[in-house]
């Protein structure tokens, strides 16, 4: 039988329909491994500047303040007035009676003494410590320049403050870096629990105004779905103090605290705690601001930085670069806090620990809250 000569055409005309169908097997193939994990949204970067585009002398403050932070070293307990710090020399029983305090002049005095110069308009004496709330403090506010702009500023309307910040130890916790990027640059500090472990914190006794200011700063917004921080009391803590509470007893139970809604902030398989909060971490090797910023840019670096935020940032190198970045576009910060929390270590208690956890006020879910005046990234305006 003969049979016809096969061309070079008329191989090609058969091997057409073979390859169609491998190219569409390989397309299905690509497209159920994809759909097996969620699709990841890419991150835009900006063309141009923002509305708010920082000065150089703005920049320069919000690096410094971010590689500062939790900001200045604190060594004892001390009565915080209008702006003002003054250390206590004994916190007595009452941190806002019969406790001494250093006056300006070095010389010791009660703290009824505002009795005779009162910090109030009115002449009328703050109240006691056992009619105010207790909150502990481990990060920023533990610190008299960040009680300063809180407090000794226009947005303040009350216009005075007399706040007693107690140094006392909490065990079985650490102080933990936490998983998002603040607005100049830093990551904030958060609760994480650890069993043996032993941290140095503050508590501020603040009256129902103070309260309220501080709910405002830490961003809880009764009307938003979305917070930074959320705040609970814990009770069944172990806490030691040297007095102040408003009675003889110097050991608290119950305590009210501000956690980090997005949790600590997982870089190489591990927390880290903070270097500048003095304690005995046992699962979170301490980190300064600086190392872990150098360390978390390695996870977040998929994340673009567009030319024009590279010449705003051109005079720093490093962790100042990082935070100048994260400072100078809400887009930027938006991005890293996105990649970043995705291996974050949320706030939890095991129930051996014996220690329960009530949600009193502010979402649950990390975000930026309704009342946070910005700068928003358009694209990512939850972060």
């Amino acid at each position: 039988m003969h049979h016809p000569r096969r061309t070079p055409r008329r191989r090609l005309a058969r091997l057409v329909p073979l390859l169609a169908l491998f190219l569409l097997a390989a397309l299905s193939g690509a497209g159920s491994t994809a759909s097996a994990g969620p699709p990841t949204a890419p991150h835009t970067a900006r063309t141009a500047p923002p509305e708010h585009d920082p000065t150089p002398e703005q920049i320069k403050e919000a690096v410094g303040r971010a590689l500062a932070y939790p900001y200045e070293d604190v060594t004892g307990s001390y009565l915080f007035v209008n702006g003002k710090k003054f250390d206590y020399t004994d916190l007595g029983r009452d941190a806002m009676r019969d406790a001494r305090i250093r006056t300006d002049e070095g010389t010791p005095t009660v703290a009824e003494h505002f009795r005779r110069h009162p910090v109030t308009p009115t002449g009328k004496l703050p109240p006691a410590a056992k009619d105010r709330t207790v909150v502990i403090a481990y990060g920023a506010n533990r610190a008299p320049s960040a009680l300063a702009r809180k407090y000794a500023s226009a947005n303040f309307k009350r216009g005075w403050s007399a706040i007693p910040v107690l140094k006392a130890k909490l065990k079985d916790f650490e102080i933990t870096h936490a998983s998002h990027y603040y607005g100049n640059g830093n990551l904030p500090a958060t609760l994480r629990y650890a069993k043996g472990a032993e941290s140095e914190v503050f508590l501020t006794l603040l009256d129902e105004d103070e309260l309220q200011r501080m709910h405002a700063t830490e961003g809880l917004d009764a009307h938003s779905t979305r917070s930074w921080y959320h705040f609970a009391e814990l009770s069944g803590l172990g806490l030691e103090t040297a007095g102040g509470l408003g009675s003889r007893d110097t050991r608290l139970g119950r305590a009210h605290v501000y956690i980090d809604n997005y949790g600590s902030a997982v870089t190489g398989g591990r927390t880290y705690s903070l270097e500048k909060v003095r304690g005995t971490p046992v699962q979170s090797p301490k980190q300064s601001q600086r190392q872990i910023l150098d360390r978390t840019a390695r996870d977040v670096e998929s994340v673009e930085v567009p030319s024009w935020v590279q010449k705003r940032c051109r005079p720093y190198q490093g962790a100042e670069r990082f935070a100048c970045e994260t400072y100078v576009d809400p887009c930027i910060r938006a991005g890293r806090t996105e990649r970043l929390m995705r291996h974050s270590e949320l706030f939890a208690l095991p129930p051996e620990s014996g220690i329960r956890h009530r949600t009193v006020a502010g979402a649950r879910v990390p975000g930026n809250p309704g009342i946070y005046p910005g700068p928003l990234c358009p694209e990512i305006p939850h972060h």
